[in-house]
C-alpha cells in the first residue's frame, strides 16, 4: 500500500500524492542526446588528459548548460526533437544572439554592459562543432568573429623600452658592446615589427631570416594556433623587417657567431642565444627571453618611479602583456612600426 508523501514547505494537515511529486518535466531528447555526448567527453577526460583536457571539459559543459537554459527561450519550432534540430544553423544563430545579449547568464556581474566578448562567441561555436563532430551530425559552422584585444596598457610605454636599450648601447662603443645588449637591441625590434608570443620568439632559426646582402629583410614566423585554432597545423608568415631591425639583427648574427666558438658539439640553428655564462652559446629559451625582458623593465619602472610616474602608468613586465597591447593597437588603427620600431600613424 503507497503512502502519502509531504512537501517540505507544506504544514501537517496538507498532502500530496507522491505521484504528483515525481511528475518532472522530461528533457527534451535534444538534451539528453547531448547529455550522452558530453559523457563520452568526460569519460576521455578522466582517461586522457591530453586529449581532453579539464578546461575543454569545463567550456564543453558551459555550453552544453547556456543550451539547456536557450531552448526553453525559443530556438526554433524543432530545436529540442534532436541534437541534430539543435545543431542546425537556425537554432545555433538563436542561440548565439542569446549568448551575445548576456541572456543566459547564470551569475550576477558587474560589468553594466551585458553583452559577451568575442573570445565567448568563439568557444562556443568551437565547442558546438565538436558536439556535432563527436554526434557525426553535420555541422555549419558560423562565421567567427575576429580576435580583438582590448589594449591594457598605453602602447607608448614600448618607445620606454626601446629608449632605455638604446642609451644602454650608447655608453659603450659599437666594438665594445657586451653581447647581451647587442642581442637585445635585435630581440626588441623584432618584437616591434613582428609581435611574436614568447614561443614563437624562442622558436626562431636563422634559416628563417630573408637577407639582402647580409642584412635581413625578413623573417619566416610560425605563429602558434591559439583559441578555437589549436590542433591546426600552424602556418608560415612572411613578416618584414624595419631597416633598423635588419640592421640590429645583423649585428647580432656577427656576435651569435663569436658566442658558438665557445659551445662543443652541435651548431645550433635556433636565432637567439645565451649570452651569458656558464650557457653561452646555448639557445635561449622562453623563460630565459622572459626573464630578460622583466628585468630591462624593471629598470625602466625605477626612473619613472623616480620622476613619479603613477603605478598604473608604469611599464608592464610581462613580454605577453606589452605584445597584446601593441597588437590590439595595431588592429585598432593600422599602423605600422617606423624605422626606430615606434609606432606611425597610418597613411591618410
Amino acid at each position: 500500500m503507497s503512502s502519502t508523501a509531504h512537501h517540505p514547505s507544506d504544514s501537517g494537515d496538507r498532502s500530496t500524492p507522491a505521484a504528483a511529486l515525481s511528475a518532472v518535466p522530461q528533457p527534451a531528447p535534444a538534451l539528453r542526446e547531448l547529455e550522452r555526448v558530453l559523457d563520452v567527453f568526460r569519460t576521455v577526460n578522466r582517461k586522457a588528459k591530453d586529449v581532453v583536457s579539464d578546461s575543454r571539459l569545463q567550456q564543453l559543459e558551459w555550453v552544453a548548460g547556456e543550451l539547456a537554459l536557450a531552448l526553453p527561450l525559443g530556438l526554433t519550432e524543432t530545436a529540442g526533437d534532436s541534437l541534430a534540430e539543435l545543431l542546425a544553423p537556425d537554432a545555433v544563430h538563436a542561440y548565439l544572439l542569446y549568448g551575445r545579449g548576456g541572456y543566459l547568464r547564470t551569475a550576477p556581474i558587474v560589468a553594466t554592459d551585458p553583452t559577451s566578448y568575442d573570445t565567448s562567441e568563439r568557444i562556443r561555436i568551437f565547442c558546438l562543432g565538436i558536439f556535432a563532430e563527436q554526434a557525426r551530425i553535420e555541422f555549419e559552422a558560423p562565421d567567427l568573429p575576429p580576435w580583438g584585444l582590448r589594449p591594457t596598457v598605453c602602447p607608448k610605454k614600448a618607445d620606454l623600452i626601446t629608449d632605455h636599450l638604446e642609451e644602454q648601447a650608447k655608453q659603450w662603443p659599437k666594438v665594445d658592446r657586451p653581447d647581451v645588449i647587442v642581442r637585445g637591441l635585435a630581440m626588441w625590434g623584432v618584437m616591434r615589427d613582428t609581435l611574436p608570443r614568447l614561443g614563437e620568439l624562442e622558436s626562431m632559426l636563422v634559416e628563417d631570416m630573408v637577407l639582402e646582402g647580409k642584412t635581413p629583410v625578413a623573417l619566416t614566423i610560425v605563429r602558434q594556433p591559439q583559441g578555437g585554432l589549436r590542433g591546426k597545423m600552424p602556418e608560415p608568415e612572411i613578416v618584414g623587417l624595419s631597416p633598423d631591425t635588419g640592421r640590429r639583427i645583423e649585428d647580432w648574427l656577427v656576435r651569435r657567431t663569436g658566442l658558438m666558438t665557445r659551445l662543443q658539439g652541435g651548431v645550433p640553428r635556433q636565432l637567439w642565444l645565451s649570452a651569458w655564462h656558464p650557457n653561452t652559446g646555448v639557445p635561449i629559451d622562453r623563460r630565459g627571453i622572459s626573464r630578460w625582458y622583466k628585468g630591462v623593465a624593471d629598470e625602466v619602472q625605477v626612473k619613472q618611479d623616480a620622476e613619479g610616474t603613477p603605478e598604473e602608468e608604469l611599464v608592464p613586465t610581462r613580454w605577453e602583456t606589452m605584445r597584446r597591447t601593441l597588437l590590439a593597437h595595431r588592429q585598432a588603427t593600422g599602423t605600422a612600426p617606423d624605422q626606430r620600431g615606434k609606432l606611425l600613424p597610418p597613411p591618410a
